[in-house]
């Protein structure tokens, strides 16, 4: 994906910002909606099982310039496929486990690609679209069988895809998956989201396509009351949307790009 420095000027740095946990909560779901319409995200990944699934899947398809991904879930809520089907994913009650408690367990990844299809086909429907990009929530296709599981399902799909390290982007793109020439994580938990912390990101991002990842949204009680990345959100919203970042992208020649321009 990297460009030449000589394709777009003295830099070729291409920057996507995605947003992720669209439809976890209509409150998160209009702060993306902003950090859009009046900010730099470019780009979000859809929870298809979350509470505010239908209120971001109307949101979607008013708003075909945001570009829409799957944000795959398996350490949340409870599953699109029937339970009994993917045991190895889930508590007896039929719930995801958190987190720490699935990565702690063995993992049959064909389970994981049987729920990463039944949720990238309910993004596809919902949205009236085909998603341009596959994301794990909470970042967890680190693990090799969720790894195998995401990089075929944007094999098959033709979707891009989000990987952490290079060596899994060499690993995804040896397989025809597309995917950035960078990620970074940075613009996250206190501390580490505020404007000056945006601006000092971009100053050094490396030539080539960079995705940003970033979790803007606005007050929400169910949020508040379910998550422990709440308050930080609109935070991000308000560093997202301040006019000094696009004047910096403009200052560092940075052009914002999307995954379906990948």
């Amino acid at each position: 994906m990297a460009r030449a420095r000589g394709d777009r000027g003295p830099l070729a740095r291409l920057l996507i910002v995605n947003a992720d946990d669209f439809g976890r909560s209509e409150g998160i779901d209009n702060g993306i909606m902003r950090a859009h319409r009046e900010g730099i995200v470019t780009s979000t990944t859809f929870m298809t099982n979350a509470p505010s699934t239908p209120h971001a899947a109307s949101l979607a398809r008013g708003t075909p310039t945001l570009d829409l991904g799957v944000h795959l879930v398996l350490t949340y809520a409870r599953p699109l496929s029937n339970p009994a089907q993917i045991r190895s994913l889930v508590r007896e009650d039929g719930s995801f486990w958190r987190p720490s408690e699935l990565l702690a367990r063995p993992i049959d990844r064909t389970d994981a690609l049987t729920e990463y299809r039944a949720q990238y086909a309910r993004a596809r429907e919902l949205a009236g679209r085909e998603p341009t990009h596959v994301d794990t929530h909470h970042w967890i296709h680190d693990h090799p069988a969720l790894s195998w599981a995401v990089a075929e399902l944007a094999r098959e799909t033709g979707a891009a895809a989000r990987t952490h390290t290079p060596a899994q982007r060499d690993e995804y793109r040896a397989k025809g998956v597309r995917t950035p020439d960078h990620f970074t994580r940075e613009f996250q938990h206190p501390g580490h989201i505020g404007l000056g912390d945006l601006l000092a990101l971009l100053a050094r991002l490396d030539d080539g396509v960079t995705e940003l990842m970033c979790h803007p949204g606005e007050p929400d009680a169910e949020l508040l009351a379910t998550s422990s990345y709440a308050r930080e959100r609109p935070l991000e919203l308000a560093v997202l949307t301040d006019p000094r970042v696009r004047n910096a992208l403009e200052r560092e020649r940075i052009t914002l790009t999307t995954f379906a321009e990948l």
